[in-house]
């Protein structure tokens, strides 16, 4: 229950689009079809209100690479590379931690604030980490693994030190299209600082919502035209093409995957109540409710006090049940659970993780 993707099959217009898609027998190189173009600006405008240019898109397989090509595109040029500053928020998805130094770039942590039961960013010590050394931030919106959505007060005011400080804000924003109430909806990062937006690189994908991870095909969002042709200079030869079979899957998910989506969204909200319920009625676990994603974020620092665990993860793991170690993204003192299964599977795992505790 660790992976980030879902034990529910794929659309069926996902995989009858392939099916036709297959009936033509050239699977040459392949460029984004027009078709698929207007299917995400499409999607921008009635999905989050954000009206793009699609000159502004390009597509990359993944969002890892597309992270990857950003962090390296926004180092000052002359410089090597650990003379780059790059600024992260953990807890948070572990690639953006291992990125830059992967590129050889100083990574800098600005954790997020825990109050009252809500994670927030920290503007004053991020304020005071920005130096002239600084070249980005890297965000993720909604926020993985604690599923905060920012508000549009917050995005703007990211984007708008992004620009008094000339930096870059890169926004993963992978799972924004799994909100989990029907009163809150995700506010792209250049929209929200829409004034500001030369500032940000957006990557999308639809990957996590339509459960088509494997089909790798991704796109970055980037409105000032030098940061884009820097963009597409490094991706050049280095990050290989989308497959044209990943083309087919992202436009049929993008025009036509929404009735799924809805009958999903209902089911993982369902699957997060129980959570939620089941996780806190557990001695010595703890789970907030969460605004965003399938991944919930359980405070196991009772539980490895009260039980003298020195390995809370292994203790899991032996109990039948593969979590992600919070270490991984920054804090220990939690583990992160994929709830995106059947409920039955759920509660399997909900029961392991009871009957474990209960006989330790």
């Amino acid at each position: 229950m660790w992976v980030a993707d879902m034990e529910f099959a794929t659309p069926k217009v996902i995989t009858d689009a392939l099916k036709e898609r297959i009936e033509h027998p050239i699977f040459g190189y392949t460029a984004a079809p027009l078709t698929l173009v207007s299917a995400v600006t499409d999607y921008c405008a009635n999905r989050h209100n954000w009206t793009i240019d699609a000159n502004c898109l390009y597509w990359v397989p993944g969002v890892l690479p597309a992270l990857t090509a950003a962090c390296q595109v926004v180092a000052k040029k002359g410089t090597r590379a650990e003379e780059n500053e790059i600024i992260v928020f953990p807890p948070v998805y572990h690639p953006l931690l291992e990125i830059p130094e992967k590129l050889g770039q100083t990574r800098v942590d600005v954790p997020m604030i825990y109050s009252n039961g809500q994670w927030s960013l920290n503007f004053e010590l991020l304020e005071a980490s920005i130096t002239n050394k600084t070249v980005a931030i890297l965000l993720s919106s909604p926020h993985n693994p604690m599923g905060v959505m920012f508000t549009a007060e917050e995005l703007y005011q990211l984007a708008s030190l992004c620009t008094e400080r000339k930096i870059v804000l890169i926004s993963d924003e992978i799972h924004c299209d799994l909100i989990l109430h029907d009163d809150k909806k995700h506010i792209p990062t250049a929209l929200a600082a829409a004034e500001h937006h030369h500032s940000v690189i957006t990557i999308m994908s639809p990957s996590k919502t339509f459960n088509v991870a494997g089909a790798n095909c991704s796109f970055a969002h980037i409105t000032d035209p030098c940061l884009l042709k820097k963009f597409q200079h490094e991706c050049h030869y280095t990050v290989p093409l989308v497959p044209t079979l990943s083309y087919t899957v992202a436009e049929a998910a993008y025009a036509n995957g929404w009735q799924w989506h809805s009958e999903l969204i209902d089911y993982l909200r369902a699957n997060h109540d129980y959570l939620h319920a089941a996780i806190n009625d557990i001695d010595g676990l703890s789970m907030d409710r969460i605004d965003a994603t399938y991944l919930a974020w359980i405070d196991t620092r009772h539980l490895t006090k009260n039980l003298k665990l020195d390995d809370t993860n292994a203790f899991f793991t032996h109990a039948g049940v593969g979590l992600s170690p919070g270490s991984q993204f920054g804090d220990s003192n939690y583990q992160r659970l994929n709830f995106a299964c059947s409920r039955k599977q759920l509660e399997e795992g909900v029961d392991r993780i009871r009957q474990a505790i209960a006989k330790r």
